[in-house]
C-alpha cells in the first residue's frame, strides 16, 4: 500500500518541479564551464594588455613622420636590465664641431621616463626638463626650459654602458648641458617602425657620456678623457670658461 501511495505521489509531482531541478543540473554543469572561460579570457586579456595591444594609441601625440610607434610614459623606472651602446670616437674639437649642439647651464627641474614601443620592440628613455640659467650657443634664454631626450630611464638601479654621466642625473642638479638641436630630420627607427626624436624632445644626447658636465656631491662628474683640455676643471664655472675658450678655437 505505501509502494502504491508512493508510486502515486511521484506520478502526481508538479511539471515546475521537474523542470527546476533538470534546470539546477544545467547550472552546476554550466558554472564550471563559464568560469574556465573566464579564466581563460583573463589569461587573453592580461597577456594582451602586456604586449601592448590594449594599450591604446600613446601619451604622445605624434606626427606624421613617425610610423608603427607609440610612447608611454612609466610610473617609475623600468627593470631593463644590462645595456651597451658603442661611442663613436670624437677629438674635444670634434664634440664641439660635428653636432649642432646648444649649450647651456641650468638645473634639472623634472625627469620622466618614457616607453617607445617600435612596433612590439620597446625601448625604454627618459626625457630630462632643465631650467636654463646661462646660455654658451643656441637660441635659448636663461629661464627657457629645456627637455632633453637620453637613451637610458633614470632612477633605476641598472647599469648601463656609456650612460655613466647622465645616469646620474637627479632633480635639482646643476650642469653644464651640450645636447644635440632635433629637427624634422631626426629620426631614429627599429623593427620596421620610426620615430621624429622631434615629436618627444627638441633637445637630446647623442650619448650619455660626453655632452655633459655635472656637479654632484662627490664632485664634478664629467668624461675627463674626452676633454683634455679640462681635466684639471673643478667647478661648474671652470667648465664654462673651457667651453668658451673652445668655442672660440673652432668658430
Amino acid at each position: 500500500m505505501k509502494a502504491d501511495l508512493l508510486i502515486d505521489a511521484i506520478g502526481e509531482a508538479r511539471e515546475e518541479y521537474i523542470l527546476d531541478a533538470e534546470t539546477s543540473e544545467r547550472r552546476r554543469r554550466v558554472w564550471p564551464a563559464l568560469t574556465a572561460a573566464a579564466a581563460c579570457l583573463a589569461v587573453i586579456i592580461g597577456t594582451l594588455a602586456w604586449s601592448g595591444v590594449l594599450r591604446g594609441p600613446g601619451d604622445y601625440e605624434l606626427s606624421a613622420r613617425s610610423q608603427n610607434v607609440r610612447v608611454f610614459e612609466l610610473r617609475k623606472p623600468p627593470e631593463v636590465g644590462h645595456n651597451v651602446y658603442s661611442l663613436i670616437p670624437l677629438t674635444q674639437e670634434q664634440i664641439f664641431t660635428e653636432w649642432d649642439t646648444a649649450i647651456f647651464r641650468g638645473t634639472v627641474t623634472d625627469i620622466r621616463n618614457i616607453e617607445v614601443d617600435m612596433n612590439g620592440e620597446s625601448f625604454y628613455w627618459s626625457l630630462i626638463s632643465v631650467e636654463v640659467k646661462s646660455v654658451l650657443r643656441g637660441d635659448l634664454q636663461p629661464g627657457d626650459t629645456a627637455v632633453i631626450r637620453a637613451e637610458t630611464p633614470l632612477g633605476s638601479d641598472d647599469w648601463v654602458e656609456d650612460q655613466e654621466v647622465v645616469s646620474r642625473i637627479r632633480v635639482g642638479a646643476e650642469g653644464v648641458f651640450m645636447p644635440q638641436v632635433y629637427d624634422s630630420e631626426s629620426l631614429f627607427g627599429a623593427n620596421g617602425a620610426w620615430l621624429c626624436l622631434q615629436d618627444i624632445a627638441p633637445y637630446g644626447f647623442p650619448d650619455g657620456v660626453r655632452w655633459l658636465f655635472l656637479d654632484t656631491p662627490e664632485g664634478l662628474a664629467f668624461d675627463r678623457p674626452s676633454f683634455p683640455s679640462a681635466s684639471g676643471a673643478q667647478t661648474l664655472e671652470d667648465i664654462e670658461a673651457y667651453i668658451g675658450r673652445m668655442l672660440e678655437r673652432t668658430a
